[in-house]
């Protein structure tokens, strides 16, 4: 059974940055196993969720927001051999439960364009990004 944390009282780091190298996440971080600036971009923000299996983290994710206008959610992930069983989706309600007032944005990495879908999320029409290096993400 899936438990489901939120806040990093009980953060193990190590674990948390495993899940972003298996996943590629973090804008890279993870490949890169950066514990320093994951943790401290973790501790920066605004609600973190983890997924737990026993004692293994196997979905994560985050939100930044001033509490009143918006709430941008970031670095969702989970492990492939846990995907399609709803925890990236649980992750994502818990990180908006009692949030409701938030005007909620993301990125989405390819592969998951048709996850933030089926929650409701749209396209933005005017959304710009500017990434500290090259990216596949943004238009020429």
């Amino acid at each position: 059974m899936i438990e489901y944390k939120i806040g990093l009282e009980e953060m193990n780091w190590h674990l948390l940055v495993e899940l972003y190298y298996e996943v590629d996440g973090v804008i890279g971080l993870g490949r890169k196993r950066d514990l320093i600036t994951i943790k401290r971009s973790f501790l920066n923000s605004y609600k973190v969720v983890t997924a737990w299996d026993r004692n293994k983290i196997v979905g994560a994710g985050r939100m930044l927001s001033d509490g009143y206008c918006y709430g941008w959610i970031h670095d969702i992930g989970v492990l492939n051999s846990y995907r399609r069983n709803g925890i990236g989706k649980r992750i994502m309600d818990i990180l908006m439960d009692e949030e409701e007032s938030l005007l909620f944005g993301l990125t989405s990495s390819f592969m998951a364009i048709d996850f933030y879908d089926k929650l409701g999320f749209k396209r933005h029409k005017t959304a710009m990004a500017k990434y500290p290096s090259k990216s596949t993400y943004l238009d020429d």
